[in-house]
C-alpha cells in the first residue's frame, strides 16, 4: 500500500478536519492512535466512519481523500441524531461451478478482481453499505456450485432473505442449472415471497450482443419466468456489481414494508 492522504475529524457535526497522510506501515490501530494525537483527544480513538456513517475496520479499506470520523467508541454522530436503525439482510449466491460467484462476491467485498480462487464450498462475509440513506448489514453466503455439494444447497437457501442466481454469459449451460435453484426455492418458500436477482455474468468477455451464447434476451425471458430482476455485471472490471448487492438490499426492504390499507369504501369479495 504506498502513502494516502487522508482528512480526520472528531465524530461530531461541523468539527474540523485535519490532514494525515497513511504510510505503508500503518495498521488500524497506528492509525487510530496518530489520528487521535493529530485531532488532539486525550484517550485513544476506537473506532473510524465514513462521511456516509459506514465503519472502516481495516486501513486497506480507506481511500486517498477519504473524509473520516474518529470515534471513541459511540456511535456515528449523524445515525445518533436521527432513527436510523442499522438493517441486516441475508442473501446466498448460488449458482454452478465456474460462473464467477466467488469473483462477483470479492468484487463487492475488497473491490479487487481475484483471478485465482479455490474451489469454494462455502464462505460467508459481511459489509456494511449505505443504500438510498439508510445502512444495511449484508449478510453474504458464497457457495460451490459443483455436483459434489448438491445436498449442501438446502442448508443454504432455508432462512435467506433471498438469493443471487449466477450464470456467465459465456455458457447455456449455467443458465440452464439455475432451474435446479430455483425449484428448491419454491419448495423451500411455498409459504413466503422472497427476492431473487438473476445476475448474468461474463459481460466483459461479450464485445457485442451476437457474441453472447446467453443473449441478454434469454436472461431477461427466464427473468421474467421466475419473477426476478435481470442484471448484467462483470466481476473483472465491477461492471453493475456494488448494483447487484444495491438493487438486493432495496428489494428485500420493499418485501419487509407494510402494504398500504385498502382505499376507503373498498370491497373485497371472498
Amino acid at each position: 500500500m504506498g502513502d494516502k492522504r487522508v482528512v480526520v475529524h472528531k465524530n461530531e457535526a461541523n468539527a474540523a478536519g485535519k490532514l494525515l497522510i497513511l504510510n505503508s506501515n500503518m495498521d488500524i490501530k497506528r492509525f487510530l492512535k496518530a489520528a487521535g494525537k493529530k485531532l488532539g483527544l486525550k484517550k485513544t480513538p476506537r473506532k473510524v466512519f465514513l462521511a456516509t456513517g459506514v465503519r472502516v475496520e481495516d486501513v486497506d479499506e480507506m481511500q486517498n481523500n477519504d473524509l473520516l470520523y474518529i470515534s471513541h467508541g459511540e456511535p456515528f454522530y449523524k445515525n445518533a441524531d436521527r432513527d436510523k436503525r442499522e438493517e441486516k439482510v441475508t442473501v446466498s449466491v448460488l449458482g454452478t461451478g465456474g460462473v464467477g460467484k466467488s469473483a462477483l462476491t470479492l468484487r463487492f467485498i475488497r473491490d479487487c478482481f481475484v483471478e485465482e480462487w479455490d474451489p469454494t464450498i462455502e464462505d460467508a462475509y459481511r459489509k456494511t453499505v449505505d443504500v438510498d440513506d439508510k445502512l444495511s448489514t449484508i449478510e453474504i453466503l458464497d457457495t460451490a456450485g459443483q455436483d459434489d455439494f448438491l445436498s449442501l444447497r438446502p442448508q443454504w437457501m432455508i432462512e435467506k432473505d433471498g438469493y443471487i442466481f449466477v450464470y456467465s454469459m459465456t455458457s447455456p449451460h449455467s443458465l440452464d442449472e439455475l432451474q435446479h435453484f430455483y425449484e428448491l426455492h419454491q419448495q423451500i418458500n411455498e409459504h413466503r415471497t422472497v427476492p431473487i436477482v438473476l445476475v448474468a455474468n461474463k459481460r466483459d468477455l461479450v464485445r457485442e450482443s451476437s457474441d453472447a451464447k446467453v443473449t441478454t434476451e434469454m436472461g431477461e425471458a427466464m427473468a421474467k419466468e421466475w419473477g426476478a430482476t435481470y442484471i448484467e455485471t462483470s466481476a473483472f472490471s465491477g461492471l453493475n456489481v456494488d448494483k447487484t448487492f444495491h438493487t438486493f438490499i432495496r428489494k428485500v426492504r420493499e418485501g419487509r414494508s407494510p402494504r398500504p390499507p385498502p382505499p376507503s369504501g373498498f370491497c373485497c369479495l371472498l
